[in-house]
C-alpha cells in the first residue's frame, strides 16, 4: 500500500498527466509531419525486404526509432500520436521522480507541472511524435537510476541499468548523448570522492556493461541480417557529419539558422525563461559535485546537442527540456524571490495557453499538410496494387499517405544532395524499364537543391513519362505505357495559403508555398 506522500505524488502525477492529454487532444488528428510520416513509411515496410537498412528503404535514423514507430504505426495516425502522449506522460513521471529525490516533494510537483506543459508545445512541436520527444524517455529515466545509485546500497545495479538505458537513447537518435557524459562524470567524480561515497572499480564495469549491452546486440543484428557494422556506423554517424558539413556551406548556414530561428523557439517556448532557474539551482548545490555535475552535464550537453542537426528546428529544442523542468522546478520550490517565482508560473500558463490557441487556431484556418494529403488521395485512386512511387527529390510523408513501395531508397531531400552515389541511383532507376516508378509526383523542380546540372534526369523523365494532373501545383506523372489506363479526377482540394518569411526557414529544404506546412514539420 502506498504511503500518504507517495500516494500524494501519484495524484499528482495523474493529474500533469491529465494536463499533458488536455493539452494535446487538439492535435491528435493533426496528419503525420515530413519525418513522422516518412519514419512511419519506412517502419510499415521494416521486415519486408532483405539486404536493405529498414526494408528497402535508407534511413539515417537508429533502429529502436524505428521499431518504436513500427508499434506506433499499428494503429495508423492515431497511433502515432498516442505514442508521443505516452511518452510525454512518461516524461512527466521521470522528472518527478528525480526532483522528488534530490529536493523533496514540492519540487517534484512544481517539475511534473513544468514537464506537462513543455512536453506538449506547439512552439517546440512537442504535441507530436518527434524522435526527440521520444529519446527523452530512456534519457531521463537513466537519470533517475543515476540519482537512485548514490544512496542505494547496491549502485551497481543502478548503474547497469543507467548504461543502457542511455544507449537506448543514443538508439533512437543519436545526438542524445548527454546522458552518457552525466554517467562517465558521475563515475568520475565518485571516484575522485571515494572516501566519501564509497566508490568501487565494480561501479565502471556495470555501466560500461550496461552501456554495452544494447550497442553490442545491435551491431550483431546488422553485421548478420542486415547490410553490415560499417554501412549502419556510417547512416547514423557518418552520413550525420556529411550533412553537417553540407549545410555550412549553404548560404543559410547554421549560425544564420540559429540566430533567425533557434533563439526565437528558445524564448516563445519558455526554455529561455527556465535556464536562469536551473543555473541558479546548481550554483547552489556546488558543494554537491557528485550531484551537480552530472545534472549540469545533462543539461549543457543537451543544448549542445542541438546543434548536431544544424537547422534548429522547433522540434530540437525538446532535447533539453526535461533537465530544464527538473533543475528550474527544484529551484523553484525552495526560492525565496516569490515575486520571481509568481511570474515565471504566470508566464507558463499563458505559454500553455496560448500555445493551445494559436496551434488550434492555425489548424482550423491553414489544416497541416493539405497539399500532401490531396496529392495521395489522388494517387491512392487511381492506383494499382504493384504500382510505385517516386517523389523528386522528397516528400517522405507523401509515400506513406499514398501507400505505395518505392524502387529508391533515398526518401529526404539531404539525403540526395549529400550522399555522392543518390543522383546516379535515381538515374538508373528512370532508365530501368523494370524498376522504373509508375508515378512521378514533382514536389520539387528537377534542378532544385543544385542537382541535375547536366539535364540527365529531366530528359529522363520526358523520354519515359507523361503529366497526368496538377494538384496544389505539383505536377503528377505516369509512365506513358500506363497512360492509356483510366483515371479519375481529383475532387477539389484546398491548398496552404500561408506563408512564413523567408528567413524563418531554410531555404534550400521548403518550397517558397511550403511555408505553412513548415510549422508542421
Amino acid at each position: 500500500m502506498l504511503t500518504p506522500p507517495q500516494g500524494s505524488m501519484v495524484r499528482w502525477w495523474f493529474l500533469c498527466s491529465a494536463i499533458t492529454v488536455v493539452l494535446r487532444t487538439p492535435f491528435i488528428n493533426v496528419p503525420l509531419g515530413i519525418d513522422e510520416g516518412g519514419d512511419a513509411f519506412v517502419a510499415r515496410a521494416w521486415g519486408t525486404t532483405q539486404g536493405s537498412m529498414y526494408g528497402g528503404s535508407w534511413l539515417d535514423r537508429p533502429p529502436l526509432l524505428v521499431l518504436l514507430y513500427k508499434i506506433g504505426v499499428l494503429g495508423g495516425d492515431r497511433g502515432i500520436r498516442v505514442l508521443g502522449m505516452v511518452a510525454a506522460i512518461m516524461l512527466v513521471a521521470a522528472t518527478m521522480a528525480i526532483a522528488h529525490r534530490i529536493s523533496g516533494a514540492r519540487a517534484a510537483r512544481i517539475t511534473g507541472a513544468i514537464t506537462a506543459v513543455m512536453t506538449s508545445s506547439v512552439v517546440l512541436g512537442a504535441v507530436f511524435t518527434g524522435n526527440e520527444l521520444l529519446a527523452s524517455v530512456p534519457v531521463t529515466f537513466s537519470i533517475v537510476t543515476l540519482v537512485r545509485a548514490r544512496d542505494s546500497s547496491q549502485p551497481g545495479r543502478w548503474l547497469f541499468v543507467s548504461g543502457f538505458l542511455a544507449t537506448c537513447a543514443l538508439l533512437i537518435k543519436q545526438s542524445f548523448g548527454e546522458v552518457v557524459v552525466a554517467g562517465a562524470i558521475f563515475l568520475l567524480v565518485s571516484w575522485m570522492t571515494r572516501e566519501r561515497s564509497g566508490f568501487r572499480a565494480m561501479w565502471i564495469v556495470m555501466w560500461l556493461a550496461g552501456v554495452l549491452t544494447p550497442l553490442l546486440v545491435t551491431l550483431a543484428w546488422f553485421a548478420h541480417y542486415s547490410v553490415g557494422v560499417k554501412a549502419f556506423v556510417y547512416a547514423v554517424v557518418g552520413f550525420r557529419l556529411d550533412s553537417l558539413n553540407l549545410l555550412h556551406r549553404s548560404e543559410q548556414g547554421a549560425t544564420y539558422m540559429l540566430v533567425h530561428l533557434g533563439l526565437p523557439i528558445a524564448i516563445v517556448s519558455g526554455c529561455v525563461l527556465l535556464l536562469p532557474w536551473a543555473a541558479s539551482w546548481l550554483f547552489e548545490h556546488r558543494t554537491d559535485p557528485q550531484l551537480v555535475l552530472p545534472l549540469g552535464a545533462w543539461l549543457v550537453v543537451g543544448f549542445i546537442g542541438i546543434t548536431g542537426g544544424g537547422n534548429y528546428f522547433p522540434h530540437y529544442f525538446i532535447q533539453p527540456v526535461a533537465a530544464l523542468a527538473v533543475l528550474s522546478g527544484c529551484a523553484l520550490a525552495v526560492t525565496g524571490r516569490r515575486i520571481l517565482a509568481v511570474a515565471t508560473s504566470a508566464v507558463l500558463v499563458l505559454l500553455a495557453l496560448g500555445n493551445v490557441a494559436v496551434g488550434a487556431t492555425l489548424k482550423s484556418v491553414d489544416p497541416p499538410q493539405q497539399r500532401t494529403l490531396a496529392v495521395s488521395a489522388y494517387l491512392r485512386d487511381n492506383s494499382r496494387p504493384d504500382d510505385s512511387l517516386y517523389a523528386l527529390y522528397a516528400r517522405a510523408n507523401l509515400l506513406y499517405y499514398a501507400d505505395m513501395h518505392s524502387n529508391y531508397p533515398y526518401a529526404w531531400s539531404t539525403m540526395v544532395r549529400a550522399l555522392p552515389d543518390a543522383e546516379r541511383q535515381l538515374r538508373t532507376m528512370l532508365r530501368s524499364s523494370s524498376r522504373r516508378p509508375t508515378w512521378i509526383v514533382e514536389w520539387q523542380e528537377p534542378t532544385a537543391f543544385g542537382l541535375d546540372r547536366s539535364g540527365e534526369t529531366r530528359r529522363l523523365i520526358a523520354s519515359h513519362y507523361v503529366q497526368v494532373d496538377n494538384i496544389c501545383g505539383k505536377p503528377i506523372m505516369i509512365r506513358k505505357d500506363e497512360s492509356g489506363r483510366p483515371l479519375k479526377a481529383p475532387p477539389p482540394a484546398t491548398c496552404a495559403t500561408l506563408d512564413l518569411p523567408r528567413h524563418l526557414g531554410p531555404d534550400a529544404s521548403r518550397n517558397p508555398s511550403d511555408g505553412a506546412e513548415y510549422l508542421w514539420q
